[in-house]
C-alpha cells in the first residue's frame, strides 16, 4: 500500500489496481494503474482511452517502474490528468479545473491586452495620437495582476518537507 501524506495525515491511499497520476522531476506527467509496489518503488501500466462516435478504444502501454524519489509532485484534488497531444498533462477543458481561466490569470492578461490594443487602434483610427495614459495604465495594471496570478497558480502538491509518500507494508 502506498500512502500520500501531508505531514502525518494521509491525503490519499493507493492500493494495487488503483490509478495514480504524478509529475516527474523533468515536469513530465505519468498516469497509470498500479501493478506492483515494493519497498522504495512502484510500477504502473499507463492506459489511454480514445473516445469515438461509434465507441471507444483502450490502449495499454508497457509497465514502467518509478522510485519514490522520482516523483516531483502530485496533482491537487479535482485536477484531471489526461493523454492530450501525445503526452499526459493537466486537462484544462470540460470544467475539470474550476475557474482555471481566472485562477491562472489568463482572462486578465488577454482582457488587458485586448483593451490596450483597442485603445491604441481607436487612437490611430481617429488620428489622435495622444494616447490616454490613464487607460493604458489601467490595462497595464490588470495585465500585471494576471501575470501575478499566473506566477502564484500551482495545480500541484510538491513532494518535499510538507508532502511525502510512505510505503505501508501489509502482513499476510
Amino acid at each position: 500500500m502506498l500512502d500520500f501524506k501531508k505531514r502525518n495525515t494521509t491525503i490519499e491511499r493507493f492500493w494495487l489496481g488503483d490509478f495514480i497520476a504524478f509529475q516527474l522531476k523533468n515536469s513530465e506527467w505519468q498516469k497509470g494503474q498500479l501493478t506492483r509496489i515494493s519497498n522504495d518503488s512502484f510500477y504502473i501500466r499507463p492506459r489511454v482511452v480514445y473516445y469515438y462516435s461509434m465507441g471507444s478504444d483502450t490502449v495499454y502501454f508497457n509497465v514502467s517502474g518509478y522510485s519514490i524519489s522520482d516523483v516531483f509532485a502530485m496533482p491537487k484534488k479535482g485536477y484531471l490528468i489526461d493523454y492530450i497531444n501525445g503526452r499526459f498533462q493537466i486537462s484544462t477543458s470540460a470544467g475539470h479545473v474550476h475557474w482555471y481561466w481566472i485562477k491562472s490569470g489568463w482572462i486578465f492578461r488577454v482582457g488587458a491586452a485586448g483593451y490596450a490594443a483597442l485603445n491604441v487602434a481607436n487612437g490611430l483610427i481617429n488620428n489622435n495620437f495622444s494616447f490616454n495614459a490613464s487607460q493604458l495604465a489601467i490595462a497595464a495594471g490588470v495585465f500585471l495582476f494576471g501575470v501575478l496570478l499566473k506566477h502564484i497558480y500551482k495545480p500541484v502538491l510538491p513532494i518535499g518537507k510538507k508532502y511525502h509518500f510512505e510505503m505501508v507494508p501489509l502482513s499476510n
